[in-house]
């Protein structure tokens, strides 16, 4: 299953960044890691923005070798690192300036341990973006699990309850500087585009048209949440 996603469900390149992002990272070059990067969708925009160059470190950390393997094909200058989110030995304690994690959260088997690690390689007033699935309880999506609507049934879990979100993200000793919800929408078209990937992955323009036809998934949002240490 992990190879079949491997090769089937790319990760394309932003057009821009996240607005609630954007307006959190500092001045560059910055010291970073997206944790649980995937293809690394958000490199180009972050090096074409001079938010991150060969100068400072930056780190890719993903579980699946291939994916890391494209990152560093078009990045030479970024450190690959095959690994969990949730224990990366390679970054010094307290050694960058910002840590990107778009949908980890819900994966990870520990979110103690995930969001500690985020807290431990990184600086002193350091800033963490952070991204997960919240639903309302009448949520529908056509996936599901024991008999209820998930939006991946790999994901160990799915957040309902803002209240307990917020005490879970501030535990290992974090500010919550902003957090937003944002409805989710499905690019109709990306079940194809998974398939013919990487004939259409570098014409950002193209796949821009491609995937501007969505439709809101019911009761689903995106968590945004921008950490300080």
């Amino acid at each position: 299953m992990s190879e079949r996603y491997t090769e089937t469900a790319i990760h394309f390149d932003v057009e821009g960044l996240p607005a609630l992002l954007s307006r959190s990272l500092p001045t560059g070059p910055l010291a970073l890691a997206d944790l649980g990067c995937g293809d690394g969708p958000l490199f180009a925009t972050l090096s074409q923005e001079g938010l991150i160059d060969a100068t400072r470190p930056v780190y890719a950390v993903d579980l699946e070798a291939a994916r890391l393997a494209r990152v560093s094909a078009r990045f030479p200058w970024i450190e690959t690192v095959v690994g969990s989110a949730d224990s990366v030995p390679a970054i010094p304690d307290g050694s960058l300036d910002f840590v990107i994690s778009t949908m980890v959260m819900e994966h990870v088997p520990n979110e103690q341990a995930y969001l500690a690690e985020i807290h431990r390689v990184l600086r002193p007033g350091g800033r963490a973006y952070v991204t997960t699935v919240y639903k309302k309880r009448w949520a529908w999506y056509f996936r599901k699990r024991d008999g209820m609507s998930v939006l991946d049934t790999s994901h160990l879990r799915e957040y309902t309850d803002l209240r307990v979100f917020r005490a879970l993200v501030t535990n290992p000793g974090f500010r919550i500087v902003a957090l937003e919800r944002r409805l989710l929408w499905f690019p109709l078209l990306d079940p194809l585009l998974f398939r013919i990937g990487g004939r259409v992955a570098e014409h950002r323009r193209l796949l821009g048209v491609l995937r501007a036809a969505k439709v809101p998934i019911p009761g689903y949002y995106g968590l945004e949440v921008v950490l300080e240490s």
